[in-house]
């Protein structure tokens, strides 16, 4: 199968100036550090995406509801970018609330393999948003969704991922990170029922996706790897 047939693209929003409204209402009213009362008829990704898109922000999704001040953390990967010593956020609604929302904790073992990327289509344009999710076959088949928060942090000493060229195209992944400590802004608690894609998480066999990285770096997502 090819790889773009396994990306999924952002659903459609509807923006109007009610919407913008709503939004920007809600983020003043919400106390500095204090968690958002999200009572609004708007997705949440939808909200958390066009904080980052309006404010300087970033979003960093964690299973542990009670963070005052986000450290950085040694992160495990393949990739040279994401193996640091960092906060990892991004300025993606979606792609956070999946972070939030995978029970790790009460899952030992499980690895996430996912992407959240943009084409360059012009000069001075990118495409929508495409993504695509899976996490371990031997945990997705147990349902391993939590509770999670939203933590929504300064932008100011976060660096973003490099553009990059994959098949010929200009990529940019909404992938950012701080080498210091940093505390959130506010915060906002998110479920299974927020992530519009919980139906189209993939599962991967562990060994066999860190074979085929090893043997063919540039074949992402591997699909062989793949249970659908």
């Amino acid at each position: 199968m090819p790889a773009y047939e396994l990306l999924l693209s952002q659903p459609l929003i509807e923006s109007t100036p009610e919407r913008q409204q709503a939004f920007e209402r809600l983020f003043q009213a919400t106390p500095v550090g204090g968690l958002i009362d999200y009572q609004l008829p708007y997705p949440k990704w939808q909200y958390l995406s066009w904080l980052c898109e309006t404010k300087e922000l970033v979003l960093h999704g964690s299973q542990n509801l009670g963070i005052d001040t986000v450290e950085p953390q040694q992160a495990r990967d393949i990739k040279a970018f994401s193996k640091q010593d960092a906060i990892y956020a991004t300025t993606n609604g979606i792609w956070v609330i999946y972070f939030a929302i995978i029970d790790r904790k009460n899952f030992p073992g499980l690895s996430l393999f996912n992407s959240c990327l943009q084409v360059r289509i012009a000069a001075d344009q990118w495409s929508e948003p495409f993504y695509f999710f899976s996490i371990s076959q031997f945990a997705r088949i147990q349902n391993p969704w939590c509770e999670g928060m939203v933590y929504i942090l300064p932008r100011q000493t976060f660096e973003q991922e490099a553009h990059q060229q994959a098949q010929g195209m200009e990529v940019v992944f909404p992938h950012w990170i701080s080498p210091v400590a940093v505390q959130p802004i506010a915060r906002l608690r998110v479920g299974s029922q927020d992530f519009p894609f919980l139906d189209q998480i993939y599962g991967h066999d562990d060994e066999k996706l860190v074979k085929l990285y090893q043997t063919d770096p540039d074949g992402f997502p591997w699909p062989e790897a793949l249970v659908s």
